[in-house]
């Protein structure tokens, strides 16, 4: 069984890879690998392989920021992938919406 600490962990970097993570292709069929293991080791509730995998991906997540001088090769999640990153999202927190985004900020009351 996966413990709360440990999803929490995994859904935040999973999360943070749909919202903000920019990679390069290479990058991202590497991150593509550990997604299928990351999907197996949830399937099988195997905690301990969960927080290693999530702090591989945290590895993988490189630096979020560049210089402007910098060339930028970098792209968001592939298309084919986010069904993928929602759907383990969801098995880690069966709580979250079904998109596997963050909720809205609520809107001011006037």
């Amino acid at each position: 069984m996966i413990d709360r600490e440990t999803a929490g962990e995994a859904s935040l970097a999973l999360r943070l890879m749909l919202e903000e993570w920019r990679q390069t292709p290479e990058t991202w069929v590497e991150i593509a690998k550990v997604l299928d293991d990351l999907s197996a080791a949830v399937a099988a509730g195997k905690a301990a392989e969960v927080a290693a995998l999530t702090g591989r991906l945290e590895v993988l997540s490189g630096h979020r920021v560049t210089r402007i001088t910098e060339a930028d090769d970098r792209v968001p999640l592939p298309e084919e992938e986010q069904p993928r990153v929602v759907a383990l999202v969801h098995a880690l927190d069966p709580d979250s919406p079904p998109d596997g985004r963050s909720l809205a900020a609520p809107t001011e009351r006037t």
